[in-house]
This record gives C-alpha cells, structure tokens and sequence, in this order.
C-alpha cells in the first residue's frame, strides 16, 4: 500500500487522502451537527422563553413603580388625609373632601387610562370612588367591612401590597394596588387608598400579539394562585401540585412539566417588587417539530456533501500544485536574469508565504537598483549646486587683484592729501578684497567679525550715518570655524531692510553661543521688521531643497548663505529667521562646533 501511495504524483497523492479523510470528517459531522441542532433548538426556545419573562418582568416592575409613584400625590395630599380623620357629623366638610378628591382622581385616571377604580377607605367608614355605582347593591356600601379587610393584607410600612380579585366596581378580574394612608395628626394609618387595573394594560404592555408557536405568558402570586393568564377561567384559581412542586423543589427557571394535559417548557421568574412570579410556556411538540423531519435531509445533506467535498478536494489539490510550478518557472527565469514576480496568491499557507517571499526578493533587488540610481543623480545634482554657488562668487570677484591695488594707491593719495575718511574708507575695502579673495570655505569667527567690522566703516562712510553694532561674542569662541562671508550678508540685510526703514534708527547685535555642541550666531536688529507675508515666501525658500535663482536682494543673501551651510556641514545646519513689524529681526546660524563636525561631501 504504501510503495503504490508513493508512486502516485503529487496531485493525485493529495486526492487519495483527501478522500479518506472527507468519508470520515463529513460522517462525523452529520452526525455531530443533528445531535448539536437538537440540543440548540431547546436552547434558543429556552433562551425565546427566558427573554419573554424577562422584560415583561422587567416592564410589569417598571410599570407597577410608575402607577405607586402616580398616587404619591393622594397618599400626601392634606385633602385625602383630613377626609380620614372627619366624621360622619361633618356632612359639609364631607362633601368638600369627597369633591377634591375625586378631581384628583379623575386627573390620575386622565393620565393612566388602564385604571378601572380607585378607590379611598377611612377606618372612620367614610369613602371615596372615582366612579359613582357600586357593583355592590347593600346599603349603605360596606366600606368598613373592605377596609378591615384590606388592612389584613396591606404591610404596615405603607409600601403597596399587589392582589388579584373583583373589582369592587364590576364583577371584573381586576389587579389591585393597595397601601396604608396615614392620618394629618398622627402617624397612624388611618385608610386605605387602591387602585385598580384592567388586565387588558398587562397584556398591552407584553405585546402578547407577538408570541410565536403557542407560548403564552401567566404570573402567580405568593399564594400560588394565578393573577393573570390569556384564558380567564384559570384567574385566581391555584396552579396546580405538581407544577408548584416543580417550582418550589428543584429551584431551576426552565424545566419541563404538563400543563392541562400537554407537555410543555416552563421558564419562570419571581420579582421581588411586586412578589409575583412570571411564567412563559410554549409546548414541547412545536420546539422540535422540525427536527423530526430532519433524518431525511441529513441523508440527503450528507451524499450532497461528499460529492461537493470530491470537487473541491480536485480544485484544492490543483490549488497547491500551480503555485510550486509557477514558483519553479519564476525560479528558471531569475536564472538568466529576467525578475517577473509571480501573481499573489490569497491566504496564508506555506505556499503563498514563497510566493510572497519571492515577489518580495525581487521587489527589494528593483528597489536597490533604484535607490543606487536616485543616489548617484543626487550626487551630481549637490555637486552641480557647489558649482553654481562658486561660480556666482566667481562672478562677485571683478579683477579682485587689481582692485587691491587700486586702493592702495587711493589711499597714498589720501594721505598725502590729508583726506582721512577716503583712506579709511580704501583701507577698510582692500582689507575687504583681500579677504574675500582667500581660497578658503572655513574661516574663524574672528575673521568674520574683522570683515564684518570693515563692512560697517564703508557703510557708515556711504550713507553719513552712525550705523551703532555690538558684538556679544566670549574671546574663548574667537576659534571656532564658519562658513566665509557668512555674517556680512546677514549685516547688510539688517541695515537695508531694517535700520534704513526706520531712518537708521536702532542698532545691530551679534551673539554667539554653544549649546549641546552647536555654535549658534545670532544677527539681532530693532529695525522695522519683515511684514509676515514676506517672514513667509523667505521661509520657504530656506526650506527648498533645491537650489532656485531669488531676485530679490534679501532673498539672495539669506538663500546664498543658508545653502553654502548645508552644502558643507549638512541638512540639519542653515539659517532661521524670527521677526515681528514694527519691533526687528533676528537671523540664526546654527552649525557643529569645530569638535564635533562632520562635512558633507
């Protein structure tokens, strides 16, 4: 047997034990699934049962505490208690009584029309209906004899005592709410005021019109006599011994039982508001009527089942075999270097996991490819970049050398002149030429500082003005290294576009600080500051990415500077800017102290 099991391919290896296992998973099911569907049926009708008691318990105690609170009014009222305490003599002040309180009680009768009577009994013997007849035909109405006999009944905390019997009204079964009235002087009950119910609110209330398959509902009281029950003839009547021994013994909420010579499921529920106790029943013969028609189906199910299964197990089998040929076609392919992916497979078998590995394998080698590409267009965009920076400085430098000693000569004949603001103003220039001629991109700090300083004389020179600046800057920083011609633009912006808009007003302020191993230098003026559309377009060309040609002055200056920074020490270093209208500006430089650098390129 097992030489010819494996002799036989893949696919047809998988049909054999697919086979085997169907006949024997699929006879256990049926099986298990009949038995199982007997079994949920009485669950989902105990569980109908269970639910049918439950809320109508739920509305009967919800509803019942709505009718105690509704005659709250009565039970306090000084009218309802100085009636119980007048005697029969008090003809006038009897009336009086009798007339307000039955106002009151038609209004309670307004708002809650399943009342059939209520009713006031004084120890005293007079009384109070909210209708004129009496189905009792003695004279004078027996109110004295109700009332000894309600007090029996009724707890003498004054909460409200349920009972079933005839309405003193009519000969109507009717479910009454009765409780003990004290007097105006003393605490003493002194009458009894009840309220009684049709039995039509209880069916309301339930719904009874939606009970499916013969279940009805019923409740009895603590006597074991039956309240309320869709067949009027049980009302009142006991519920019989075996079905209280049921009740009253095994203690459980569903159990079987005979009802009137029926078999029936009982599930019951006792309240302990109104001290009934609810029972929904359906019979037993219409719970499993459908499974009993069920033996032939499951045969028929069954046959149906397999032949389904011995199609499915052929497509199941195919289902594993294309995916191992597609994987080892792929796998030919990435031999001669051709990457196809192979089409995803749904799940998360074995199978779809390499195939899933595989299309990912080649994924990540295009991937790989890509990212070397986007990386060596990088590079030559950052390196055409530095070429078109250094050739606008390039540019900037007009015959630097011959300049230099065009002013030396300016300043000889200023001298010999004795013309101090001309040599002053060819010193400071030579030194500014010789300076931004040097073949360097790192400077010190002092150096900036030094060029900076022989910018301001110019300045001052050029426009007559006293242009005040501070340097806050610790000797111990002299040291460190910045990018060259860094701080001049900055300088000269805050004059331009900050000092010059405020009639040369204010002064320029350069802090340098270190913190967390980065040098920051501050450009701080209190000139006219930017307007915040303007904060805006500047800021966002700080954040570009990519190198654009600016036209405005400031915007030259600022992108110039900011892009060199980060050409040389990275993304994270440049500039930012601050400014409010009308109060100045401040320009930040931020790079890596000169310990702690690392260049970019």
């Amino acid at each position: 047997m097992k030489g010819w099991i494996y002799r036989l391919n893949i696919q047809q290896r998988l049909l054999v034990y697919f086979i085997i296992v169907i006949l024997v998973s699929v006879s256990l099911v049926t099986w298990l699934f009949y038995r199982q569907t007997t079994l949920e049926i009485k669950k989902q009708s105990e569980g109908y049962l269970e639910y049918i008691v439950e809320n109508a318990s739920y509305q009967t105690d919800l509803f019942i505490r709505d009718l105690e609170l509704a005659t709250l009014p009565l039970l306090t009222d000084r009218t309802v208690k100085g009636f119980l305490e007048i005697d029969e003599s008090q003809k006038l002040e009897q009336y009086y009584y009798s007339k307000e309180i039955k106002s009151q009680m038609h209004n309670l009768n307004l708002k809650n029309q399943h009342l059939n009577l209520i009713y006031l009994l004084g120890e005293n013997g007079q009384y109070v209906l909210s209708k004129n007849k009496s189905s009792l035909e003695e004279e004078p109405f027996p109110s004295k004899s109700i009332y000894q006999n309600l007090l029996k009944t009724t707890p003498e905390n004054g909460r409200i005592r349920l009972l079933a019997d005839r309405s003193l009204y009519n000969q109507e079964y009717v479910v009454s709410i009765v409780r003990r009235v004290r007097g105006l002087s003393s605490f003493v009950p002194k009458g009894i005021l009840g309220v009684e119910l049709n039995a039509t609110a209880l069916e309301e209330l339930w719904n009874i019109a939606q009970f499916e398959n013969g279940t009805s509902l019923w409740i009895f009281d603590d006597n074991h006599r039956v309240v309320y029950h869709p067949d009027q003839k049980w009302l009142g009547n006991p519920i019989g011994k075996e079905l209280e021994d049921q009740l009253t013994t095994t203690g459980k909420k569903t159990f079987m039982g005979d009802w009137n010579g029926t078999e029936m499921i009982f599930y019951a529920d006792h309240s302990d508001q109104t001290n009934w106790t609810l029972v929904a029943m359906t019979p037993k013969e219409v719970i499993y009527e459908p499974v009993a028609g069920m033996k032939k189906q499951v045969v028929l199910v069954l046959a149906l089942s397999l032949m389904v299964a011995l199609v499915v197990s052929v497509g199941f089998a195919n289902s594993i075999v294309k995916p191992l040929r597609k994987i080892q076609k792929g796998m030919k392919k990435m031999e001669i270097g051709e990457w196809e992916p192979i089409k995803p497979l749904q799940g998360t078998d074995e199978i779809s996991s390499v195939v899933s590995s595989y299309n990912k394998m080649i994924d990540r080698l295009s991937t790989l490819v890509d990212d070397l590409y986007a990386a060596e267009l990088q590079n030559h965009k950052v390196l055409y970049e530095k070429q078109k920076i250094e050739l606008q400085a390039l540019q900037s430098q007009i015959n630097p050398h011959f300049l230099h000693n065009t002013l030396e000569t300016m300043n000889s004949y200023a001298i010999l002149n004795d013309a101090e603001e001309i040599s002053e103003m060819a010193i400071a220039l030579s030194q500014m030429f010789r300076y931004s001629v040097r073949n360097l991109e790192i400077v010190t700090l002092e150096d900036e500082m030094n060029h900076v300083k022989n910018f301001m004389i110019v300045e001052e020179h050029r426009f007559q003005k006293h242009l005040p600046i501070t340097f806050e800057i610790e000797e111990d920083l002299f040291e460190e290294e910045v990018v060259k011609l860094s701080l001049q633009p900055l300088v000269e912006n805050a004059i331009h576009h900050g000092l010059r808009k405020n009639r040369y007003k204010g002064e320029i302020t350069i802090q340098a600080t270190v913190e967390e191993g980065r040098l920051r230098v501050e450009v701080i003026d209190n000139g006219a500051g930017i307007p915040p559309d303007r904060l805006r377009d500047i800021r966002k060309i700080l954040q570009r990415e990519d190198y654009q040609v600016v036209s405005d002055k400031m915007g030259i200056g600022v992108s110039n500077v900011h892009r060199r920074i980060q050409l040389l020490f990275g993304e994270k270093c440049g500039l930012s800017i601050q400014s409010q209208l009308g109060e100045g500006t401040k320009v930040s430089m931020e790079i890596p102290c000169k310990d702690r650098r690392t260049k970019v390129g």
